[in-house]
C-alpha cells in the first residue's frame, strides 16, 4: 500500500538526501517542506495531463435556466426584461454547480439519444435496432463565479441583501450536461504508476528548492517531471478512442457524419495548456 510518506521519501531519494521521514508530522525539516507541498503538487500534477486514473465523469446539478428552456418556460424570475440574478449569465442557457473534486473540467457531453445506429431508419415500418448514442462534437462551456445560496442552491444576492456566497458554476447551453473532468484524488494507491512517478518527481523539485535553495537541481528534478506529464499527454489520452478519421466538411454540411468521427476527440490535438513552472 502506498501512502503520501512513501511518495515524500521518493522524492527525498530522487534529490540525493539519505534522510527520510516516517510521518508528515515528526516535526523534521524534510517533513515540514513536505507538508507544505505534497498536496498541492499532488493536485498540480494531475490537471496537466489526461491521467486514466483521475479522469471521471458525473451529472452536473442545476443552479438555474434561461427563460423558454424546458427548466424554465414561464421566464422566471416573472418581468425580467433584462438580464438579473436568478438567470444563466448570456449567451447560456444553464448554470451548474461546479463539482466539489474536480481539478480540471475537460468537455461535457450531452445525455443518451434515442433512435436508429443508422441514423435515418430506411422504411417507416423498422420497429427495432440499436440505440444511436450521441457522437458529435464536445459541447461548449465556461467556469465562473455566481452569488448562490447554499441552502436551496438558488443565485442570490449577498448579504446583506440577501444570502449568496461566491459559488464555483459552470455555464453551458446542454440540458442534462454531463461533465467529464480530472477528479482530485487523495489515495496514491488508486493512481497509476506513471502518476505517481512524476508526483514524487515534481515534488523533488519543490523540496530541493525548500531544503537547500538549489535552483539548478530543483529545474532538473522539475524538467524531467514534466517530460513524465508531456509523455502521459500522449499514451494516456490514446489509450482509448485511437479512430483518426474525420469526415470531410463537404460531406458533414450534407448531414452525414459517422459514428467512428473523432476530429473532436481529446485524442486529437487537446490542448493541455502549460507544464510545472521552473525557478
Amino acid at each position: 500500500m502506498t501512502t503520501d510518506v512513501d511518495i515524500v521519501n521518493r522524492a527525498l531519494s530522487l534529490i540525493g538526501t539519505r534522510s527520510t521521514i516516517a510521518s508528515l508530522n515528526e516535526g523534521s525539516n524534510e517533513s515540514i517542506a513536505a507538508n507544505t507541498w505534497v498536496d498541492v503538487v499532488r493536485d498540480e500534477v494531475a490537471r496537466l495531463a489526461p491521467w486514466n486514473s483521475v479522469m471521471t465523469f458525473n451529472t452536473l446539478t442545476l443552479i438555474c435556466a434561461a427563460p423558454g428552456t424546458p427548466e424554465n418556460p414561464t421566464g422566471q424570475p416573472v418581468g425580467a426584461a433584462q438580464w438579473q440574478r436568478g438567470l444563466p449569465l448570456p449567451p447560456w442557457s444553464y448554470e451548474y454547480n461546479y463539482p466539489l473534486d474536480c481539478l480540471r473540467p475537460l468537455w461535457i457531453v450531452p445525455q443518451f439519444q434515442t433512435g436508429f445506429a443508422s441514423g435515418i431508419p430506411i422504411t417507416t415500418a423498422v420497429t427495432g435496432g440499436a440505440p444511436a448514442y450521441w457522437n458529435g462534437p464536445p459541447v461548449k462551456f465556461k467556469v465562473a463565479t455566481d452569488l448562490v445560496d447554499p441552502n436551496t442552491n438558488i443565485p442570490s444576492p449577498a448579504p446583506p441583501v440577501g444570502t449568496g456566497v461566491d459559488t464555483k458554476i459552470v455555464l453551458t447551453n446542454q440540458e442534462f450536461a454531463l461533465l467529464v473532468y480530472n477528479k482530485q484524488i487523495t489515495n496514491p494507491n488508486l493512481m497509476d504508476s506513471n502518476l505517481q512517478s512524476a508526483w514524487a518527481m515534481a515534488l523533488a523539485g519543490r523540496l530541493v528548492w525548500q531544503l537547500n535553495g538549489n535552483a539548478a537541481q530543483a529545474n532538473m528534478k522539475l524538467q524531467e517531471a514534466n517530460n513524465m506529464i508531456m509523455a502521459a499527454r500522449s499514451v494516456d489520452g490514446n489509450e482509448g478512442l485511437t479512430i483518426n478519421n474525420v469526415t470531410p466538411d463537404w460531406i458533414r454540411i450534407r448531414g452525414i457524419d459517422y459514428p467512428y468521427d473523432q476530429a473532436w476527440s481529446p485524442n486529437i490535438q487537446y490542448d493541455w495548456g502549460a507544464v510545472l513552472t521552473l525557478y
